[in-house]
């Protein structure tokens, strides 16, 4: 029984993280944009941001998580010296990873600022050198991060969650804390310019990581006797070499970077080709740097509000349906599936086309309206519930060992994004960057399923019925949001923040007690959230 309240409360403690980590790194985004003043003064930090996030993937996805798999199964056996072997020469490798990803990052920051503006002519706001600095400003942080998240590793894998959880969520508040004070002392209090503003906001990255790692080292000092304990009491001949441990570590972990690095090279390819394609279709220059950061920060932190359930759901769901597909539970297995993908679109179809419909006074709310991104950002929002699947059905694929399919289909739908994406800005201008993302990720997604259902053999049927009636409580929910939406319109103005979030408030109460009932009344709120919300129904005699 211990031994189970030890597990749930590790699971709570790492999902607690997370979502604190998440939320803050979405609600960042309002005082920054207020501090800095637009859309087009965010650019260098948006076009700097992505081929960090790519490079760090590669750096070190994958490996933290082998790491911890690996020191629990050596620890498992009693191996403790195969397991300290193994992490302290995997600190040393991702040490010299991190090293050569800023390398890479810093000499290559030219080349993708070169080919972040290409087609802006001399007419942008920002040139190819601002960029490559501003770039090479937040290569620093690629030293520290592939190290930071494998110690956190060796933590897990010590069945020691507490480090990490607390780690995490000290490294998001230093670096927000540091960019938001950086970017407001050069701005407001030395009057300096927006590039410093900007290098400091990326720098901010670097400061993030440090702390983290101090927490960490903070914990490591407290927990190192009791692993010295465990080294000393190891009893067993076990020995694994170098090239064999780290053959398995690849393995597992390459995959893992694959299906990592694909929403951050969506991006990329956005960042690659949306000012040429916009420069082919005749839109004004100076508009390019404000439309791309509309799409790639201030609409998508905004879409990733509902979706940021899946990356809980993904982690939390693929060793229990390991579990079962190894042990041939095959019925118990297709029953975590279908509740698995029940509650993931109970939660995010509603909250997702919510945002659709509600997207001027969400966006003025956040930041201040604009008609233009507006427009983005409802054309945008569904895409939300197709990363969400995308997500969640590659997780489940893991779960059924198929990491060599997954690796494909995710390749697959990276190159339909590379070869939709110029074509469609050119059509529908930015608008074409979020088609062609939900046109590949509608690929993975059905690649995805058919997997599933040859190889887990998953019946579709019940799964389908299950996603029809959500989408027509959902549109029932949207009627209904949407007149009193058109109502408050004739009162209220979305181009007012104050009056935009009285509009929020109200909406999404409508929206969350309609959807309620309707769930409530048909069982299906019980069936996703528990039997406690059932008994809550026959309170309001709903059932």
């Amino acid at each position: 029984m211990s031994e189970s309240n030890s597990l749930v409360r590790s699971t709570f403690i790492l999902t607690a993280s997370i979502f604190i980590t998440k939320v803050l790194g979405i609600l960042y985004v309002i005082p920054f944009y207020a501090i800095i003043g637009g859309e087009e003064n965010l650019a260098p930090y948006t076009y700097a941001y992505q081929p960090y996030v790519v490079m760090l993937t590669i750096a070190g996805a994958g490996v933290p998580l082998a790491v911890a798999k690996y020191v629990s199964k050596y620890n498992a056996l009693g191996a403790y010296r195969v397991s300290e072997k193994l992490y302290k020469s995997s600190l040393l490798v991702m040490s010299v990873s991190g090293l050569l990803g800023f390398i890479i990052l810093y000499l290559l920051s030219p080349m993708i600022a070169e080919a972040t503006l290409a087609g802006d002519g001399q007419n942008g706001v920002w040139s190819v050198d601002d960029i490559t600095h501003i770039m090479r400003v937040i290569s620093f942080a690629v030293i520290f991060i592939p190290f930071l998240a494998t110690w956190r590793g060796i933590f897990q894998g010590y069945d020691s969650m507490g480090p990490t959880a607390v780690s995490t969520v000290i490294e998001q508040i230093a670096r927000i804390l540091f960019l938001l004070g950086g970017a407001y002392l050069v701005l407001h209090v030395f009057d300096k310019g927006l590039l410093l503003a900007n290098e400091v906001a990326t720098f901010a990255a670097a400061i993030g990581a440090i702390f983290a790692l101090l927490t960490l080292w903070y914990y490591w000092r407290k927990r190192k006797p009791f692993i010295d304990r465990m080294i000393d009491s190891d009893e067993t001949s076990i020995d694994v070499g170098y090239r064999s441990m780290y053959k398995e570590i690849l393995l597992y972990s390459v995959p893992f970077v694959i299906v990592s690095l694909s929403v951050p090279l969506y991006i990329m390819i956005d960042q690659f080709t949306h000012n040429k394609g916009l420069a082919i279709a005749g839109v004004p220059s100076e508009l390019h740097d404000q439309l791309l950061t509309m799409l790639n920060l201030t609409t998508n932190k905004l879409v990733m509000i509902p979706t940021s359930l899946a990356g809980g759901f993904a982690i939390s769901i693929v060793p229990s349906i390991t579990r079962t597909y190894a042990s041939g539970r095959i019925r118990e297995m297709h029953q975590q599936i279908r509740t698995s993908l029940g509650v993931l679109m109970y939660l995010t179809v509603p909250a997702s086309l919510g945002i659709m419909l509600l997207a001027a006074p969400l966006y003025t709310v956040f930041y201040s309206y604009s008609a233009t991104a507006t427009q983005i950002l409802m054309f945008y929002a569904p895409a939300g519930i197709l990363l969400s699947l995308t997500s969640v059905t590659a997780a489940i694929l893991q779960g059924i060992d198929k990491q060599a399919l997954t690796v494909w289909i995710v390749l697959g739908s990276i190159a339909i994004k590379a070869i939709l994406n110029l074509p469609l800005i050119i059509l529908f201008h930015t608008n074409g960057a979020v088609l062609s993302t939900s046109i590949a990720m509608l690929f993975a997604i059905i690649c995805n399923i058919m997997v599933i259902r040859k190889y887990g053999h998953f019946p579709l049927r019940s799964t389908v019925k299950e996603m029809l009636q959500i989408a027509a409580f959902t549109g029932i929910m949207l009627a209904v949001v949407g007149f009193i939406y058109w109502l408050l319109l004739h009162f209220l103005s979305v181009e007012s923040k104050g009056q935009s979030l009285i509009i929020l408030v109200i909406c999404g109460a409508v929206g969350i007690i309609v959807y309620a009932l309707i769930t409530l009344k048909t069982g299906h709120a019980e069936r996703y959230l528990g039997k406690r919300v059932g008994t809550l129904a026959r309170k309001l005699h709903l059932k």
